[in-house]
């Protein structure tokens, strides 16, 4: 399985783009603190910060406790003002948000939408939305887009891969589309990874997260990596047999586990009470409706027993539901009660079962961490001063 590398330690950095980790992931060090860190020589640390802060890299910030003589100044990455747009697909409702660099959403808007429409027309009113955004904060630098989806997704190339949810998307529709509307950075992600992602706490912990609403997906991250698998599809738990004579699932199976416990299934379930989208649901089940508690809890118990195999392979620290109807508080209840059955007493111990953050709120924060990890990782800046140096040399040669 192919998992997506986090820097390793920073300690005894010399190159760029190390050097700029060290400083974003400290946020901000002294020159002295940095000549510590490193290791490096004075000379050779003042040319690096001179070439980082000449391309915008970091900057000279708030003066700390002078010791006599000139004060030193914390040298932080550069961020003021800089955003990342954020698009987060649903299969019934998607949202366009700015987020900081550190992922916090500043502003969003919501639109429902058909998830099973052609690319153009679930995309092109997102995007227009995403250009409104923008236009609200004409002071702002967009860093780089990140899109997820309800689908497998390969994140090498950004294309859809061997999807039931949008069957009739070209592979690299996402990437057309936004590449014809910013010639910047783009990261395509699985909706339930990204939001994976943005739930965790520390990028020292294991995180299950499981999305229910009309599908149901599943994002795993392991020490701040998500885990994706060999062709994109790592978490694709909605379609875990659970038995194989149960009901029709979309993918043309019988018995996965979406045909039991997804938002579809509980609405065909409930069919003919008015209950016609997960909104309906969940307010009805907000509401103590004893048909729809009794097919949210029957759905979760199956989805509990589901996830059993899950958390003892990965013995996470957490698990997080979301979705419209995963962060029920009955559901989510529910759920944890038959996982910590299922699993042995070391498993169990320590497992945090909780209800994550709005699902767009998650996956707006975990693309905008894979966007900074793109543009910013020590490899990919170094790779910005390479280029560099190449061009240098060649122009010299030239002469």
């Amino acid at each position: 399985m192919t998992v997506e590398r986090v820097p390793a330690g920073l300690v005894g950095a010399t190159s760029h783009g190390h050097l700029l980790e060290l400083i974003r992931s400290a946020d901000g060090l002294s020159r002295q603190q940095l000549l510590s860190t490193t290791g490096m020589s004075r000379a050779t640390l003042y040319q690096r910060l001179d070439t980082l802060t000449r391309r915008g890299y970091i900057y000279e910030a708030e003066p700390l406790g002078s010791t006599g003589g000139r004060p030193s100044r914390k040298i932080r990455f550069e961020d003021r003002g800089r955003v990342v747009l954020a698009l987060t697909l649903g299969q019934t409702h998607g949202t366009a948000s700015i987020a900081d660099t550190t992922g916090r959403q500043l502003r969003s808007v919501t639109r429902e939408l058909d998830i099973s429409g052609p690319a153009d027309s679930v995309l092109g009113p997102l995007i227009a939305d995403g250009r409104g955004l923008l236009a609200q904060g004409p002071k702002e630098t967009l860093l780089g887009i990140g899109v997820s989806l309800p689908t497998p997704v390969e994140a090498g190339t950004g294309y859809v891969r061997h999807s039931t949810t949008i069957p009739g998307w070209a592979p690299d529709s996402v990437v057309q589309a936004v590449r014809a509307a910013w010639a910047l950075p783009l990261v395509v992600e699985n909706d339930a990874r990204a939001a994976g992602l943005g739930e965790r706490n520390s990028d020292t912990e294991t995180v299950v997260y499981v999305k229910v609403g009309t599908g149901i997906g599943c994002g795993i991250v392991v020490e701040g990596s998500i885990l994706r698998g060999a062709h994109g599809a790592a978490g694709d738990i909605g379609h875990i047999r659970m038995t194989s004579d149960g009901p029709l699932c979309r993918c043309g199976r019988h018995g996965c586990l979406a045909a039991y416990s997804s938002g579809r299934a509980l609405r065909e379930k409930l069919g003919g009470r008015g209950l016609e989208t997960m909104a309906d649901i969940h307010a009805a089940a907000k509401a103590g409706d004893p048909g729809v508690l009794d097919a949210l809890e029957s759905a979760a118990e199956t989805l509990g027993r589901a996830l059993a195999a899950t958390i003892t392979t990965l013995n996470p620290d957490r698990l997080v539901l979301g979705g419209d109807l995963g962060s029920l508080d009955l559901f989510v209840h529910q759920v944890g009660e038959r996982v910590i059955t299922d699993v042995v007493d070391r498993i169990a111990e320590g497992l945090i079962v909780e209800a994550g953050r709005p699902e767009d709120q998650a996956a707006c924060s975990g693309l905008a961490t894979l966007v900074m990890r793109k543009i910013f990782s020590p490899a990919a800046v170094d790779q910005v001063f390479s280029q560099e140096t190449v061009r240098v040399t060649a122009g010299s040669i030239g002469r």
